[in-house]
């Protein structure tokens, strides 16, 4: 289920190290991630009283404005992720990692923020700008973890090596929902 099938002589020798340290990845950031949202939720002031369309329309606004940008960068780089892509993997992992940050120091930040005279929510701002450095990590872990997917496949397996890593992924994903939601509870003193 975790693996490809006849692992491990259907894939190259790296393979499993690449896949503890991706697992590793693929939980801190899911646990930075539970905490980074908690933290835009109550920035934006849902628990504490906001009127919960205003909240929504924000986070529309954010999301299209993360979606501009992946399609912006995607189009940039272009083919170019197939020349480099365990760079583009490590500028992946280091971008959701400044976006949760973002994210997570959203409730440090004033009210309002003016931009050319302008008085926009802070909130607008920072998940706009957590959300387009979280989509252009998408892109490029996407087009990167193609390439290096396709490194590790030795007898044309590259659907059973993606598959597998997937399932890693959700897995991953998982279990860092749950350490995310137990520190967020250890920190805080509620859970989600």
């Amino acid at each position: 289920m975790l693996l490809p099938r006849n692992f491990p002589e259907s894939v190259r020798p790296g393979y499993l190290a690449y896949v503890q340290w991706t697992a590793l990845g693929l939980v801190t950031g899911r646990v930075q991630s539970v905490l980074a949202t908690q933290a835009a939720l109550f920035s934006v002031g849902v628990g504490a009283g906001a009127v919960p369309m205003a909240a929504a329309i924000q986070w529309v606004l954010k999301d299209g404005v993360g979606h501009a940008t992946a399609i912006g960068y995607a189009t940039a780089v272009n083919t170019r992720f197939d020349a480099d892509a365990r760079r583009y993997r490590f500028h992946s992992t280091f971008l959701n990692t400044v976006a949760d940050m973002i994210a997570v120091t959203m409730p440090l930040a004033p009210t309002m923020f003016p931009v050319l005279g302008v008085q926009i929510p802070s909130f607008l701002l920072l998940a706009s700008l957590s959300s387009a450095t979280s989509g252009v990590a998408g892109v490029a872990h996407a087009a990167a973890r193609a390439r290096v997917m396709a490194s590790f496949a030795l007898r044309g397996n590259l659907a059973d090596c993606t598959r597998a890593g997937q399932t890693q992924a959700k897995l991953m994903s998982l279990f860092g929902t749950a350490v995310g939601i137990g520190a967020q509870y250890h920190t805080i003193g509620c859970a989600i």
